[in-house]
């Protein structure tokens, strides 16, 4: 079987401007074109999760065939895994370590 994959921009990208080391709480949010769709606040003292939002108005976006490929939660769990991350890291500021790692080369340069 032979065939090609494109690869394009979905517009959808992930921003976590809260991580707080200390207590344990970060936010994370998801934009589709600049525009929030969806906040999610984890604490992971607590264990909780508090969701502002949905993914309903972009789920065309992974839709295939008449299927859903990434449901919210799928999506939230990717969300708490990377924000899990940044707190077993002591990754604070999320956007300067992604930033030092375009600028270094890779994690070696850290």
């Amino acid at each position: 079987m032979t065939g090609y994959t494109r690869i394009e921009p979905t517009g959808v990208t992930f921003d976590y401007p809260n991580v707080d080391l200390d207590s344990k709480l970060v936010t994370a949010r998801v934009l589709f074109k600049g525009k929030m769709m969806m906040e999610v606040i984890i604490d992971f003292k607590l264990d909780t999760i508090q969701k502002k939002g949905s993914l309903e108005e972009i789920a065309h976006i992974t839709t295939y065939n008449g299927i859903n490929r990434v449901t919210e939660n799928m999506c939230i769990k990717s969300l708490k895994s990377t924000a899990k991350f940044f707190i077993d890291n002591n990754i604070s500021n999320p956007k300067s370590y992604y930033e030092c790692i375009i600028k270094n080369g890779g994690i070696e340069g850290l």
